[in-house]
């Protein structure tokens, strides 16, 4: 605990989709409302993120943030920020910043905006007009050591103003002694015998779902004597339905209709993780990865890209086996590594849970991010 005076924090995400950024902003909210903050969410009205908001108890309020230049959007924002009159404003998105920083100054806010870059930069934003905005973010928060990197050669802000911050997981809820394997597996029709491979993840271009199913038929084909099973946990963002069942159809071309299943949308992920024999990331590129360090809580052996944003989770042959994002081949390699020898398999899993207990604790991270307020807050010196 880091003893911060209670707060009003206004937290900012204009996200459509689902995935770590967007379970991250409930995540760190709810933990600072236990520690006596009053925390509010602005999110855009169609998120995914607003039904998990509400049913934690959160107001929300909704705005449709969007776009360069958006007067509407701006004034709905601005209005938000003179009622609830917050003492700090943290977004999520960068993109949020065209219409935070005018909507903040509009309302006379002159406290703290930060800023957490859940991706990296693929081009430099270091014009004017960027300039101007990232010169009223307090702090750019990270939550990859890649990602600090990304920022610091990408975007106007001084080096001392980046920060990590990875995100954490609530190890209650990620905790395998809550679940029973087996009647998870039942209510998916997977035997006790079958070997259950599978990823979770928005359902989304550059996600790497095309190598997960070549690698599955790689793997069924080798292997006809094991009772092999794939499941893909999770649904299309808000306007990529035809990827999501294109990536269904190509299953069926590839002969794995019976051995592929799609879930959709699930909310049960540790217990579905726990009725899991491997865990594949296959994302090409990714930021930081969370659902990687849920699978390792949960006791998985994972098998991840070589991503940026992974590096500071999977370590080679300790907490994981990892392969070049693209190849199906070597996908295919690691996994059939684990399958086929149990005992590189039980150890994998255990460092990989050690790892995710130590590292990314949610009270660890919360302490980081209090700091960060405190300090953004507090008259220069």
């Amino acid at each position: 605990m880091t003893g911060m005076a209670p707060a009003r924090i206004l937290q900012v995400c204009s996200s459509l989709a689902w995935g770590g950024t967007e379970m991250h902003v409930p995540i760190l909210s709810a933990k600072l409302r236990d520690r006596g903050h009053d925390v509010r969410l602005v999110l855009h009205p169609k998120g995914s993120i607003v039904g998990e908001a509400r049913e934690r108890g959160f107001t929300v309020e909704s705005v449709p943030i969007g776009g360069y230049v958006n007067p509407l959007s701006t004034c709905a924002l601005r209005r938000c920020i003179r009622r609830f009159r917050p003492g700090v404003l943290h977004l999520h998105l960068s993109r949020d910043l065209w219409q935070a920083v005018p909507a903040a100054r509009l309302a006379g806010f002159g406290g703290p905006l930060l800023l957490t870059k859940h991706v990296g930069s693929y081009v430099t934003k270091k014009d004017p007009l960027h300039r101007w905005l990232y010169r009223r973010v307090s702090r750019v928060i990270t939550v990859s050591e890649t990602l600090n990197r990304n920022v610091r050669e990408t975007c106007p802000v001084p080096p001392d103003r980046v920060v990590t911050v990875h995100p954490a997981l609530d190890l209650e809820r990620f905790d395998p002694a809550r679940y029973d394997r087996e009647d998870t597996r039942r209510s998916l029709g997977i035997t006790s015998e079958a070997r259950l491979v599978g990823t979770v993840g928005r359902v989304s271009p550059g996600k790497g779902y095309e190598e997960f199913l070549q690698a599955a038929r790689l793997l069924r084909d080798r292997h006809p004597e094991l009772p092999l099973r794939f499941v893909v946990v999770g649904e299309a963002s808000y306007g990529e339905e035809a990827y999501h069942d294109g990536i269904v159809r190509h299953a069926r071309e590839l002969g794995l209709g019976e051995t592929v299943l799609f879930t959709g949308f699930r909310r049960d992920i540790p217990a579905l993780l726990y009725a899991m024999d491997v865990f594949i990331f296959p994302s090409r590129a990714e930021g930081f990865g969370a659902t990687v360090i849920e699978a390792m809580a949960m006791g998985v052996a994972c098998v991840s890209t070589r991503s940026d944003g992974t590096l500071d989770t999977v370590e080679d042959g300790e907490t994981g086996l990892v392969f070049q994002g693209g190849d199906a081949e070597g996908l295919a390699r690691s996994v059939e590594s684990l399958l086929m020898d149990e005992r590189l398999r039980a150890r994998i899993a255990e460092t990989g849970r050690a790892r995710a207990r130590a590292r990314f604790n949610l009270d660890a991270m919360t302490d980081r991010v209090e700091a960060l307020y405190a300090a953004s807050m507090a008259p220069p010196a």
